[in-house]
């Protein structure tokens, strides 16, 4: 294979397995794509623009060996089809625990308090760092105001978003590995916290729990309000 294709060789490898099977009669994903789309749409328009100045701003870069030659606003194609596949893999993982788990206790307030409480300190020993202070910043005012205020959406939930969010963890590592190994994507580390593990910042582990937090939230939402037939 073509070095080039590296990365959207990556994309397609994460949405296969999840297209192939979002037709399984228990989970039925494909009935919320209309769903998934607004609130994948909303999170991933926010990561896009974050993507694009930390990218400007050399934060991280991409490495043109293993890209298309193709950019759009300094980021490659593949960028982009990346915040369509993710979501959608994560999406659709949170989607089966649900559907298969019903009653699923894993992951309860106490567990978000110790991720939020990570997320201040992170913040607060890092706060030169972009990467490190906007990651855990954002997450700690995400989680900051859904706990506080114990939303009915958050807490119906949190248990089935963590449980998703550990899953996800293991493609993700594949994927991300791949991504700092070769390296395709290349970290400035004087911008994060330099803890990695294997080759991945640790950062990027919270980075996607945002991301999850938030389309997750939005995506109940819009069901809890009948999104079907609003959107």
């Amino acid at each position: 294979m073509d070095k080039q294709f590296t990365y959207l060789f990556l994309i397609v490898f994460t949405i296969a397995g999840p297209i192939a099977l979002s037709f399984d009669k228990k989970v039925a994903f494909y009935k919320n794509f209309k769903q998934f789309a607004f609130s994948a749409g909303i999170t991933s328009l926010i990561y896009l623009i974050w993507d694009i100045l930390f990218t400007k701003s050399n934060i991280w870069k991409f490495n043109d060996v293993y890209i298309l030659k193709h950019k759009l606003l300094e980021l490659p194609l593949e960028e982009y089809l990346f915040f369509i596949v993710v979501p959608y893999a994560s999406l659709f993982i949170y989607e089966c625990i649900k559907n298969y788990f019903p009653n699923l206790k894993f992951g309860g307030t106490l567990t978000w308090k110790i991720i939020l409480a990570f997320s201040i300190l992170m913040s607060l020993f890092n706060y030169s760092k972009w990467y490190t202070i906007v990651t855990f910043g954002l997450l700690s005012v995400v989680l900051g105001i859904t706990i506080i205020r114990n939303t009915k959406i958050f807490k119906s939930i949190s248990n089935h978003l963590f449980a998703a969010w550990i899953v996800c963890l293991l493609p993700m590592s594949f994927v991300n590995g791949v991504l700092t190994g070769k390296p395709i994507l290349i970290y400035n580390d004087s911008e994060n916290c330099t803890l990695r593990i294997g080759t991945i910042p640790l950062e990027d582990f919270f980075y996607h729990l945002l991301y999850m937090v938030i389309m997750i939230f939005i995506y109940e939402y819009i069901k809890s309000t009948k999104g079907k037939k609003t959107i």
